[in-house]
């Protein structure tokens, strides 16, 4: 793709689930109620993931069973889950879960992977549907001359903006961010006037369980990093202004995140809120992988004035992320497209 932006994976909103134990995809996005495939989608304009509201149920819900990793009862029941669902395996087919070129074998690898949340049914079907939506919506925003405009400061607020910050990881945000602020540097304007889109399949699983702690420690790491690569983007502006004999550029409000983040740069290690109790507490994660593969119609107009249009093939992996401990938690969130 030429440029990346995208809402939709993770965090915050009512959710929609079976008794079961099965959930049903949310994806922040929007207020109103979307029909896809039969089912009710919410989708939420959420300000962002707020970990502590999110876990702080954990404590008293998270060990109803045992899990893959505590020992033979866990295994027992990974294995009993594998056996109830695998009549799923006929339907996924029939709805193209998997990508057309797998094997078999990798198939059913996937959908073993889907079934280690050990008290959170993930239904691919119902997910890839939401996920479609999400990728299509966050690929028409990322061209959208609003949302480019904010990118380079040319607009203050913005929407579009914050409908991509409530679905997309802090990381993945100020990517998408920067990947617009240099598209924008070339003096050449896309415009996408229509997303075919030819696939969306499960490409990869990937399931972590860890404590409470340890999700706060990576989550802190994570806001340290991004503090440290803001301020040198900050730096490496100021000096680029400097050469060219031009006042500093003020901070515009699409870096209100990065100038506060800016703080954390002069800390000398990540710092993360962790209470006793979240030594013991146990979550569980989610990585989706979705591959997506689409005709992107574009009109573009060169620096020099001219113009043309062209279709472009693309293909790429959207990483779609949630907590799974309990079915209420399922809130996905993007976090990286590669």
């Amino acid at each position: 793709m030429q440029v990346a932006r995208l809402q939709g994976s993770t965090q915050g909103i009512s959710v929609l689930s079976t008794g079961s134990g099965t959930s049903r995809p949310r994806f922040p996005l929007f207020g109103d109620p979307v029909d896809r495939g039969g089912a009710k989608w919410i989708w939420l304009l959420n300000p962002g993931f707020v970990l502590s509201s999110c876990l702080q149920h954990f404590s008293s819900s998270s060990q109803s069973k045992p899990s893959l990793l505590d020992g033979a009862e866990g295994l027992m029941q990974f294995a009993n889950r594998n056996m109830e669902r695998v009549g799923q395996m006929e339907r996924y087919r029939e709805h193209s879960v998997f990508p057309p070129k797998n094997m078999m074998l990798q198939n059913f690898l996937l959908f073993t992977k889907l079934q280690l949340p050990t008290n959170t049914e993930i239904d691919a079907v119902e997910f890839l549907n939401g996920a479609r939506f999400a990728c299509d919506l966050a690929v028409n925003t990322m061209y959208s001359h609003e949302f480019v405009n904010f990118a380079v400061g040319a607009i203050s607020e913005s929407p579009a903006a914050e409908k991509m910050k409530a679905g997309l990881s802090p990381a993945c945000y100020e990517a998408f961010l920067f990947a617009m602020k240099q598209t924008s540097k070339t003096g050449n304007r896309f415009t996408l006037t229509n997303l075919e889109i030819k696939g969306v399949y499960l490409y990869g699983v990937d399931w972590d369980r860890m404590t409470l702690a340890d999700l706060k420690r990576e989550e802190a790491i994570e806001a340290f990093n991004r503090a440290e690569v803001a301020e040198l983007e900050r730096e490496e502006e100021q000096e680029e202004a400097t050469r060219r004999g031009e006042a500093s550029p003020s901070l515009s409000k699409n870096e209100e995140v990065s100038a506060s983040a800016s703080a954390m740069a002069s800390v000398d290690e990540p710092v993360a809120n962790i209470e006793p109790a979240d030594e013991t507490t146990m979550v569980e994660r989610l990585r989706l992988d979705v591959l997506l593969d689409t005709v992107e119609h574009l009109e573009v107009v060169a620096a020099d004035g001219g113009e043309q249009t062209m279709a472009k093939n693309a293909s790429a992996v959207w990483r779609f992320e949630s907590l799974v401990t309990q079915p209420e938690d399922v809130d996905w969130r993007i976090v990286s497209v590669f």
